[in-house]
């Protein structure tokens, strides 16, 4: 392997992209969902990212928030929340999946728009909603921040961001994209949160393949990291 293709790929590359507020791609595993996300630090977020995410990679815009964020905001997983429902829509708890296809529990919450956007889906609503939501992120847990009566006030539901919540037991419990992402934004000493969205074939519909995104990745100067290089170093 050449050192430059090396460099690319190494663990401190996608640091840096993540401090600098660039985009780093990041599979998962072969064993997993097998898919590559367009990653990038929520707290640097701009409406040129959504608009790359939504027309480069094509898949879900969501946010993955630390688990004890997640908890000062009061907010909980959709599963929760479908359960609870179902005894007054009995349909709902029919709906509920425990365990994904893949494995594993799903870090869906809810979805989110910043009360000071109109639609909330353009790309300038949705980064509004995403870098206020770092910022609150960033207070959470502080003293003196009564971050649940702030989300209430500054957000509203349901929106066109959807949350994403990390697993009380980080990488020791799963290892998707929303545990991967917050565990590179803590190695990179910033705020718990970060912006994730897959990465899709438009010709063959399918998820983009690990050498599709590696092209991509070249062609555009961004690191393309193996999530189990972060469970590794998670795991040491």
């Amino acid at each position: 392997m050449a050192t430059t293709e090396y460099q690319a790929n190494s663990l401190s590359a996608a640091i840096s992209a993540m401090r600098e507020g660039k985009f780093l791609l990041l599979h998962d595993s072969d064993s997993r969902e097998n898919e590559v996300d367009m990653v990038v630090a929520a707290e640097r977020v701009t409406p040129e990212h959504v608009r790359a995410m939504r027309t480069d990679a094509g898949g879900l815009v969501c946010v993955a928030l630390d688990n004890k964020i997640g908890k000062e905001l009061g907010i909980p997983y959709l599963q929760e929340i479908l359960l609870s429902a179902s005894q007054k829509y009995p349909v709902l708890g029919l709906l509920h999946e425990e365990l994904a296809p893949y494995g594993g529990r799903s870090a869906f919450s809810i979805t989110v728009n910043h009360r000071g956007t109109f639609t909330g889906i353009t790309d300038r609503d949705r980064a509004l909603t995403i870098t206020e939501l770092a910022k609150l992120s960033g207070a959470a847990g502080k003293a003196g921040q009564d971050c649940r009566q702030t989300f209430a006030s500054e957000f509203k539901a349901p929106g066109h961001v959807h949350l994403l919540l990390e697993s009380p037991g980080s990488l020791t419990e799963r290892q998707g994209h929303t545990e991967l992402s917050i565990y590179l934004a803590r190695l990179a000493k910033m705020t718990p949160a970060a912006v994730i969205c897959e990465m899709l074939d438009g010709t063959t519909h399918n998820a983009l393949s690990v050498e599709d995104a590696r092209n991509y990745a070249q062609r555009h100067l961004l690191p393309l990291l193996d999530g189990q290089q972060l469970v590794t170093h998670f795991l040491g």
